[in-house]
């Protein structure tokens, strides 16, 4: 638990990855819990065309491709008033570290999950660090707590995540920024639709992420799986390693 609380009500946000699964909920969850606006980067701003139909003018669609520097710094340009960052864009290439397409996995997963949010959120920092209270939300995942072979370089790069948000917040300790970590198990998203577990909401997830920030929680269970999974990481984190082991 932290003590830098914030409420969403008449804030500014910027969502990565806001068109579809846990990004467009977490946009829709600002919204409806007072959001002033919502930044929203896409690849595609017509897939934004609904969101910003519902919303208006809170609606800011943003061009966005986290793994083009260009992009992210033509992004920043237009959203100096930001207050809560949500790094949600992310991939999903399967593959263990044996297997034919491991470089490939790796590199995908890298270049989307990790590098495009660190670039993304050094573009934006200068402007977060300014404001007197400020948020950033990475979304990492379970699997960056243990490994599970089937999607292993996935599984890494979030380990990845999970580690630069304590650096992130170790970094901003002194400053008012609360620096969050979400782990989210299987969600019913585009991004698991081959993934065979049962699997919770994007609505159910983004509801527990914006009330942790609006109680100042900086890390994030937010599905049945992942909640189960946080008490058994924090008690023994070998016991998750084994217990992932056998996702194959």
């Amino acid at each position: 638990m932290s003590n830098k609380a914030i409420s969403p009500e008449g804030r500014v946000a910027f969502v990565s990855g806001a068109n579809r699964g846990i990004g467009r909920a977490i946009v829709v969850e600002l919204l409806e819990k007072g959001a002033k606006k919502v930044y929203t980067g896409a690849r595609n701003l017509a897939s934004l065309d609904s969101l910003k139909q519902k919303y208006g003018d809170r609606i800011i669609p943003i061009l966005l491709d986290v793994t083009d520097k260009a992009s992210i710094s033509k992004a920043a340009e237009s959203a100096g008033d930001v207050e809560i960052l949500v790094n949600n864009a992310g991939v999903f290439a399967m593959g263990g570290f044996f297997s034919e397409g491991t470089f490939s996995a790796l590199e995908t997963n890298l270049n989307v999950n990790v590098w495009g949010l660190v670039n993304l959120t050094n573009a934006l920092a200068k402007s977060l660090r300014a404001k007197p209270s400020s948020a950033i939300i990475n979304v990492s995942s379970v699997a960056g707590l243990g490994n599970m072979p089937m999607a292993a370089t996935y599984s890494a790069s979030k380990a990845a995540v999970h580690s630069i948000t304590q650096g992130m917040r170790a970094e901003l300790a002194a400053e008012n920024v609360l620096v969050i970590g979400v782990y989210p198990g299987p969600i019913d998203t585009d991004m698991t639709k081959e993934v065979e577990m049962d699997k919770d909401s994007p609505e159910n997830v983004a509801r527990d992420i914006i009330q942790a920030m609006i109680d100042g929680t900086e890390d994030v269970f937010p599905d049945v799986m992942s909640k189960q999974v946080g008490v058994g990481y924090f008690q023994d984190p070998k016991a998750v390693e084994k217990q992932f082991a056998q996702f194959l």
